[in-house]
């Protein structure tokens, strides 16, 4: 076989992806009901029904499971600003660690549609779908009167859509962290190559993600309790 066709070997983990390995170890997957894409609107509905039903029970349990993988940094979860601005440090330095590649389709549709166990390789997806749910958290300790839409739209897969948010706009906060975790490993990707526009980077900043929930319930807006349905 020619030499040039030859891969190099994969370089060996850093110091921080052995960190996270170790963290992820044992972390409980997410694994909701099976679904069949169909046509047939009746099926559809009844799926979106059970799978509302199981995401909405398991939400405090994949809170725990975030808690206790956060403390291995040293990182309290908590729903306080304080709390919140600790999740936001974390996130721009290990956030690109939780899965090997962001660009791979089979990861985002693992992601999007749960085709595929969330465990080995994808075992970080786990964390990514549990930060969403910490999320909405944080948006409901600050805003009353918010409502979850969740439903599985055929191949799109599920959508957990928050209703109620000022200005009338729907957010899937599930969705956002993917979106989130991808852009922080662009941005450090960017830095790394020197490229004109990576000097500093908003995603990279510890602030960030803090700022971003913060924007979604601004002070004049947030309310004192809280109401769940």
């Amino acid at each position: 076989m020619f030499g040039w066709l030859r891969r190099s070997p994969p370089p060996p983990p850093t110091e921080d992806q052995l960190k996270l390995i170790r963290a992820l170890s044992g972390y409980p997957p997410y694994a909701p009901p099976e679904y069949s894409p169909a046509p047939n609107t009746e099926s559809m509905r009844a799926a979106s029904f059970q799978y509302r039903e199981y995401f909405l029970s398991s939400r405090q349990a994949r809170l725990v499971a975030l808690r206790e993988f956060l403390a291995n940094f040293d990182v309290s979860l908590s729903l306080d600003d304080a709390g919140l601005m600790a999740v936001s440090s974390w996130l721009p330095h290990w956030a690109d660690l939780l899965v090997d590649d962001f660009d791979d389709p089979a990861v985002r549709i693992a992601y999007y549609r749960f085709t595929v166990p969330w465990t080995g390789t994808m075992i970080g997806l786990n964390v990514m779908f549990d930060l969403g749910i910490y999320y909405a958290e944080c948006l409901w300790s600050r805003r009353t009167k918010l409502e979850w839409v969740v439903v599985i739209r055929g191949p799109e897969g599920a959508k957990h859509l928050i209703k109620g948010l000022p200005g009338g706009k729907w957010f899937d906060p599930i969705h956002f962290m993917y979106s989130e975790c991808w852009d922080i490993r662009k941005a450090k990707i960017a830095k790394q190559k020197r490229l004109p526009y990576s000097d500093d980077p908003w995603c990279l900043r510890s602030e960030s993600f803090s700022r971003h929930v913060l924007a979604k319930v601004p002070p004049g807006r947030r309310s004192r309790k809280s109401e769940r349905r």
